[in-house]
């Protein structure tokens, strides 16, 4: 009796560690991809969108230039007349 039971507690010890094993595995494998994208996601970001923020910000700073610059000269001219 006691050698049966001894075999079952080693088959269900066997069972939970490849249980155990399998699941973190699926951790280990679920971390490496998740930290796969975000590593791309981050090079995306520095590649392309930081750079086209850059960009956007520039024009608009200019056009509020250009406008500040139109008030300016429009003021002058009402002055002159």
């Amino acid at each position: 009796m006691d050698e049966i039971s001894q075999r079952r507690k080693r088959i269900k010890e066997r069972m939970y560690d490849k249980f155990h094993r399998g699941f973190v595995n699926t951790c280990m494998g679920i971390t490496a991809i998740a930290s796969l994208y975000l590593g791309y996601k981050v090079y995306q970001y520095f590649r392309y969108v930081r750079p086209l923020q850059e960009v956007q910000k520039k024009l608009a700073e200019d056009e509020l230039l250009l406008e500040g610059r139109s008030l300016e000269d429009s003021s002058n001219i009402e002055l002159s007349t």
